[in-house]
């Protein structure tokens, strides 16, 4: 069987049967005790039963308030990485990975700014990841303006090193949708009731989008990341991007979200001097848990409208996707830490950067273990290995040990 058959099948497999757990865990698991925890759409401070998103802007249990209005907190992350390609050592050594700082406020009751700072690399790159002042006019509706994480996938808004189980971020996250992925924008976000204990939320941007760098950057095809960092719009041709998720109970959430704008030059000054080209971004997104086990995986598909000169160089059509499981164990284990709580987790992900050929891709699986000695630090046990294949399809075989630390503060 072609190797491209064989991730076909692949996929397709791991979809069909993360599709018939989520079925099973909708139907069998009973609903979970409600988290009190803040709601991204309240313009107060009191507890609600669940946050907007998990691990979201307004959802940092590590924040600390200085006086009525202002909180701050933060994370830090250091990784120790060994990884090997086709036997030869590609990396051996240390990594200051990030320093995040965040910053929230409440301004009035109806009226909340948050932010976050984000230094990466030993301060190599600086990044305003988040800087938004929200205006809560219903549950319903809140309306929101700043430096925005963008609603593409669940991931991009909840990727706290603490939070998630991995050291690093899925693929498809990093390498086809750019997270974290931040533009300027405007819009809207809330949520509504569906059934008994059951909620819809939404958001709904208009930004600055990417620019042609996603094309012009890159002498290894089209890579949408590169064209981050639209902070004033090259095209004066707003994108948008939405997110819409259904939560019937607390362990079960799925979403769809789709990004969709123009990231060429095509008009100036009122004059046409180029043919507009868009990029789409559609991803759906899961969590879910049931039995001590909790399942995350997102899909997406990109299409970039290549210009005619570059058409079977550049890549029109991408797409990736990661499933993963975690499950707890060993609580209390520790006897001098009686929180502690050990983790065991399993990763398949996967990214497609051509899908008219059958190389340009990258597969790989992930396994380890972790350490929780409380809920907000963590250490984090990681061994890769997976397959690269370059435009000619020629395999690369790659491995990795990964040893990580992760804490909020």
């Amino acid at each position: 069987m072609p190797p491209r058959a064989r991730l076909r099948l692949l996929v397709g497999g791991v979809l069909a049967g993360v599709a018939a757990t989520l079925v099973a865990l909708h139907l069998a698991a009973p609903s979970a005790a409600a988290a009190q925890q803040r709601d991204t759409t309240r313009g107060d401070t009191s507890r609600v039963e669940r946050p907007f998103v998990r691990g979201g802007v307004y959802d940092k249990p590590f924040e600390n308030r200085l006086g009525s209005r202002t909180a701050f907190g933060g994370y830090a992350e250091a990784h120790a990485r060994h990884e090997r390609a086709d036997g030869a050592t590609e990396e051996s050594g240390f990594v200051a990975k990030r320093f995040n700082l965040f910053a929230s406020a409440r301004v009035s009751d109806v009226v909340r700014f948050a932010s976050e700072l984000e230094f990466e690399e030993g301060g190599e790159e600086i990044k305003l990841e988040f800087a938004a002042i929200d205006l809560r006019i219903h549950p319903a509706l809140a309306l929101r303006g700043g430096m925005i994480l963008s609603p593409l996938g669940r991931f991009n808004l909840s990727h706290d090193s603490p939070l998630n189980e991995f050291t690093d971020r899925p693929l498809v996250s990093t390498e086809l949708i750019g997270v974290a992925l931040s533009e300027p924008g405007f819009g809207a976000l809330g949520q509504l009731r569906a059934g008994k204990g059951g909620r819809l939320t939404y958001e709904l941007y208009a930004t600055n989008g990417f620019h042609d760098g996603l094309i012009t950057a890159s002498e290894d095809g089209t890579r949408i990341p590169l064209g981050r960092g639209n902070h004033e719009d090259n095209n004066a041709s707003p994108a948008f991007v939405g997110r819409l998720a259904w939560s019937p109970r607390q362990a079960f959430e799925l979403g769809l979200s789709a990004h969709r704008g123009a990231y060429n030059v095509f008009k100036i000054e009122g004059v046409d001097v180029d043919e507009r080209r868009n990029a789409t971004i559609t991803v759906v997104d899961f969590d879910a848990s049931a039995a001590g086990i909790r399942l995350q995986g997102e899909a997406a598909m990109a299409s970039v409208q290549v210009p005619a000169g570059l058409v079977g160089i550049y890549a029109s059509r991408q797409r990736g996707a990661y499933v993963e499981a975690t499950r707890e164990f060993g609580r209390g284990l520790v006897r001098t830490l009686s929180n502690s709580i050990f983790a065991a987790k399993v990763r398949w992900d996967g990214v497609d950067f051509d899908s008219s050929l059958p190389g340009d891709s990258h597969a790989q699986w992930t396994l380890g273990v972790n350490f929780r000695p409380t809920r907000e630090s963590v250490v984090k046990f990681d061994v890769v290995r997976g397959r690269t294949r370059d435009a000619f399809n020629n395999a690369s075989e790659r491995a990795a040990f990964l040893v990580s630390l992760a804490t909020y503060f």
